[in-house]
């Protein structure tokens, strides 16, 4: 081997990096452990004294529920989590940056919450157009939202399509020019007005994904994730560990409220003064009472817990007083952290806004609308304080105190973990200028300054108002807020009267620029974002999903390895070796990626073994090949990894087709799948033609005996002489009569189509006793209004999988999904003790969308396939031959789900992991075919003369050791998952574990006959 220093260290570097990579979970598994520990021993504290909690909107309880202490420990291990996110702790990173860089679960892993948003495009049309009654808009406006909810397609281009049908000739530009002049002429074609359209689309979802982005991260979650959908009006947010469903969705779903305040200045209103100098010693007073001070507060949490536990009980570790110190308080270096807490409740967390001298020296309250900065981990205690009546009593009735929607930057532009809080004037008549008053924004920079700024258009409506606020306002500051955060608050230079108003200045960068211009776009949207997908699964179901999950890849992976020994010897060591460093460098390569790893990702690694198992098998058979055709074992070596070089390429070349392909059309936990695989791909190739070939170099140059068989196995697949070519009529009846049966019974029974296909909402339920189907079924009827879900048994008789659509349709109001929450609990309250541990939730119009893209995505990749063989093979009978098989097998697996869903104890759901599985199937049998058929390529190559049928029968037989051994150690893994792995997969491997057979069936006695039948057709052509 060539080079071999050099592959070496590629080799060392890459674990090296996965090492360092996968340190990282290593660090804060270790941080998170002493957190719950806290968590534990604050929850043990609480409770022998007895101290009282409060949950929003309830009257106080006392800790006696089990699952309130869990919501209460889990509560002190987020804070000790936030206490300690920016102490460095792990290669000179913090805690909140390791786990960044750490590698990520999926909800099935961890529990949590996804949803997927839309914005009302249709909406935004219609207020393009000004609103307007005229038929020439109203006839196609409805029309195509009509068939937009039926799922026909993007709305603008069916809303184009019904305009030109309606009106003959007819000109969008004359609806849509009276309201847009700027950016439409009169004269425009209805190409310009439909690619306007697009860009307001685009850029409103821009905007209201910087909105999204915001509100998530108030939230608190770790490692959220959001992502725009490409090509779609749609966000996906994930938010693992989520607990309060309710002030997700009611938050995710609020119209954004864009609105432009005027402030109070700390130092002109004196509300710096009167806030630490006059108010916080009234309030320390109060608070000398505490069960009247805990009484007294009750603030928004998207915790069931409230925050003002940590407020009254608990310590604070960080004071910022430091040493600024106010003109007429002083805190003593002697006072303990809980003493400073009563005496200074405010600025114990809050530091004052000041101005300091060149010796440091605090110099009086700075000037603007900041009145002070803490510490992002203290918001929640500060609101709480802030919230006091003390407090409420002695400031102005509309001055409401904002907190900012960035944190403060060191010079660096690193995050410091501070933020800043202003004072806000919201009158009683609430703002002057908002969203509905900006026509459009964008921003620039300034070729002269190199600034950034962003610039407003305002409507003829807010150019008025716009007009009168700044010229109240000059030298003054303006706030813009959204969702009650300042977002910018700059200084009014002068009284805009022509609409058209910019913001810069030195702190504004191209991103900041960006994001503010989305957000001012994004103000003006007609429409809120609507939750049409939605999941929900417990942390319980988590953990029992990552426990079933790494059992059952242990399981598999030990069989495989004690299975290479069995079968090939010390090269079976080797082969195992090269698996096992194949498997890090996977997951090192995940983490580095920050892919998401989930359940159907576990079982892409248990894949990707079997995929890294059948490289080597592949070179491991050549060299057999190669030993018992005479050569010695170093000329047997080098023959057999050139010559399965080939194979190996072609086989992972079209896996990864179908990955890419799955990858592009997939979403959610169906993503992580594809990332999984389309990854496995890469390190199992470089495992088994790099590494493999490294370790037996390694041993042969060292003159080391190498055996790539054992005494038992020796002979096993040599001299085989099956007549798949003589016998192939007889399999066709075989497939003939099995397809006809599935069919059949596809055209009758159909498929068991999950929401995913069908939109719905379904809930999987844990009942303490044993489940009754039908009278639950019966009871859901009369509550869901006589419409009857479907209840099934799943994993046990304890658990039950409700399905209904039941309101699906008042899918855009918000409440609908606590409605029907609220009648399952009524209706299934009188079946015992149960717990609703997942949850999903789909509109009819996303569903059609998923049925539409798969449909896309199975017919794409068969087309992919096809000519990628034409292209490998040069002739267009193996392109067809492999077409042939695989729709053969998508058929079979499809009828085999026909003919047993309600007959086996476990979900035979067509949904979105479905496809995954059929797109798999696609790949592995492709696979498989692809190896046949380079056999036999090289045996019609060698062998020009001998009977085609002959020569073809006899590249099929030489194959067949490596079809067997990979075929075999890929349905062990898979059993091994299926009997091990959760539920919430078992459908999943059960499709995997048909297409590995079918597929493996469909290379020997499908594909390879078919292209004997297309030869012999051509061949006899060529005659005539």
């Amino acid at each position: 081997m060539r080079n071999k220093g050099f592959f070496w260290s590629i080799t060392i570097a890459l674990a090296l990096a996965c090492v360092y990579q996968l340190s990282f979970k290593w660090a804060t598994s270790g941080v998170e452990k002493e957190a719950a520990s806290y968590g534990e021993e604050k929850l043990d504290s609480l409770i022998s004294f007895q101290v009282p909690y409060f949950v929003l909107g309830k009257d106080t309880l006392q800790l006696a529920d089990e699952k309130i202490h869990d919501e209460i420990a889990n509560y002190y291990r987020e804070q000790y989590l936030k206490d300690i996110a920016n102490e460095v702790m792990h290669f000179g990173y913090t805690y909140a940056e390791c786990k960044e860089n750490e590698l990520n679960f999926g909800l099935d892993l961890q529990g949590g919450m996804s949803v997927t948003l839309e914005i009302s495009v249709p909406e935004l049309v219609s207020k393009l157009a000004g609103n307007t009654k005229n038929a020439a808009f109203t006839k196609p406006y409805n029309t195509a939202l009509t068939r937009t909810a039926n799922g026909e397609g993007d709305f603008i281009e069916l809303f184009r399509e019904e305009f030109e049908k309606f009106n003959k000739e007819g000109s969008l530009a004359k609806i849509f020019h009276p309201h847009n002049r700027e950016d439409i002429k009169s004269d425009a074609t209805n190409d310009d007005v439909v690619d306007f359209l697009n860009e307001k689309a685009n850029s409103a979802l821009d905007g209201v994904e910087i909105i999204i982005e915001k509100r998530v991260n108030a939230f608190g979650v770790s490692q959220p994730t959001i992502q725009k959908q490409t090509g779609t009006n749609r966000i996906y947010v994930e938010l693992p560990g989520v607990v309060d469903r309710e002030t997700v969705r009611r938050r995710l779903q609020a119209t954004a409220n864009l609105e432009f305040f005027e402030v109070y200045d700390n130092v002109k209103d004196q509300i710096g003064s009167a806030l630490f100098n006059t108010i916080e010693p009234l309030l320390s007073e109060a608070l000398s009472e505490p069960e009247k001070y805990e009484a007294s507060l009750v603030i928004d949490t998207t915790s069931v817990i409230d925050t003002t536990i940590a407020a009254v009980t608990d310590t604070t570790k960080n004071s910022l007083l430091g040493e600024a110190e106010s003109a007429d308080t002083t805190a003593s270096a002697d006072m303990t952290d809980e003493e400073r807490l009563r005496k200074f409740p405010i600025q114990s967390l809050l530091m004052p806004s000041l101005n300091y001298d060149a010796q440091s020296q605090a110099q009086g309250f700075r000037e603007g609308s900041e009145v002070g900065y803490a510490q992002v981990k203290d918001t929640s205690a500060l609101n709480s304080r802030l919230n006091h009546p003390v407090v409420k009593e002695n400031l102005p009735d509309d001055l409401v105190f904002m907190w900012e929607a960035k944190e403060i930057l060191d010079e660096n532009k690193i995050k410091t973990g501070l933020i800043r809080l202003h004072a806000i004037k919201v009158p009683q008549a609430g703002p002057q200028v908002d969203g509905e008053d900006i026509d459009k924004a964008g921003y620039s920079t300034d070729p002269t300054t190199q600034q950034v700024r962003v610039t407003m258009y305002m409507t003829q409506i807010g150019t008025e108002k716009w007009a009168e606020m700044t010229g109240n306002n000059v030298g003054e500051q303006i706030a813009i807020t959204m969702d009650n955060m300042v977002y910018s608050a700059p200084v009014v230079e002068g009284k805009m009267n022509n609409g058209i108003s910019e913001i810069s200045g030195p702190g504004i960068d191209l991103k900041e620029g960006a994001e503010l211009s989305g957000l001012l776009n994004a103000g003006a949207l007609p429409a809120p974002a609507r939750i049409i997908d939605e999941s929900v699964v417990g942390a319980s179901i988590g953990a029992e999903n990552i426990t079933a999950g790494f059992t059952s890849f242990v399981f598999a992976l030990i069989l495989v390895l004690i299975y290479m020994v069995f079968y090939y010897g010390k090269a079976g060591l080797i082969a195992n070796s090269s698996l096992l460093i194949n498997i890090f460098l996977l997951i090192g390569a995940l983490a580095s990626m920050k892919a998401i790893l989930t359940l159907p990702g576990i079982a892409g690694i248990v894949l990707t073994i079997g995929m890294a198992v059948d490289a080597n098998v592949l070179i491991f058979e050549r060299i057999r090949e190669e030993i018992r055709g005479g050569k010695g074992t170093k000329a047997a070596v080098n023959e057999g990894f050139k010559k399965a070089l080939s194979s190996i390429l072609d086989g992972n070349i079209t896996t990864l087709l179908t990955g890419i392909v799955l990858a592009v059309f997939g979403t959610g936990p169906i993503k992580g799948f594809a990332t999984t695989l389309i990854i496995g791909i890469f390190t199992s190739f470089f495992a088994a033609v790099v590494v493999t070939r490294l370790i037996v170099t390694f041993f042969i140059e060292r003159d080391k005996k190498m055996e790539f068989t054992t005494k038992f196995t020796e002979n096993w697949f040599t001299n085989t002489n099956i007549p798949f070519v003589p016998k192939r009529r007889l399999f066709y009846l075989i497939s003939g009569t099995i397809l006809l049966v599935g069919v059949i019974s596809l055209a009758t029974r159909g498929l068991d189509l999950g929401v995913d296909f069908q939109g719905g909402r379904q809930y999987k339920v844990q009942f303490e006793k044993e489940a009754n189907y039908p009278l639950i079924a019966e009871k859901l009827t009369d509550d869901f209004e006589g419409q009857t879900p479907s209840v099934k048994m799943v994993q046990n008789k304890f658990n039950a999988l409700i399905t209904t659509k039941y309101l699906i349709a008042e899918i855009a109001d918000s409440a609908a999904n606590s409605n029907v929450e609220a009648k399952l609990s009524a209706g299934l309250a009188e079946f015992g003790a149960f717990e609703i541990v997942e949850q999903k939730m789909i509109a009819p119009t996303i569903s059609k969308d998923l049925k539409s893209n798969s449909i896309y995505a199975i017919v794409i990749s068969l087309v992919v396939i096809f000519l990628y063989i034409i292209l490998r093979f040069r002739k267009w009978q193996f392109g067809l031959g492999a077409v042939i098989a695989l729709a053969h097998d998508v058929i079979i697996v499809l009828a085999i789900f026909s003919l047993c869903w309600g007959y086996l104890p476990f979900s035979l759901e067509i949904d979105q992991a479905f496809i995954a599985a059929i797109l798999t199937v696609v790949g592995y049998s492709i696979n498989d075919t692809v190896v046949v058929f380079d056999r036999i390529r090289e045996y019609l190559t060698l062998h020009p003369k001998k009977d085609q049928k002959e020569v073809i029968n006899d590249a099929v037989n030489s194959t067949l050791g490596r079809t067997v051994n990979t075929s075999l150690s890929t349905f062990i893994v898979l059993l091994a998952m299926f009997i091990m792995g959760g539920d919430a997969i078992k459908g999943f491997i059960f499709a995997l574990m048909v297409g590995v057979v079918v597929g493996t069936y469909s290379s020997l006695f499908i594909a390879t006959p078919s292209v004997v039948e297309f030869l012999k057709k051509n061949k006899a052509e060529q005659k005539n």
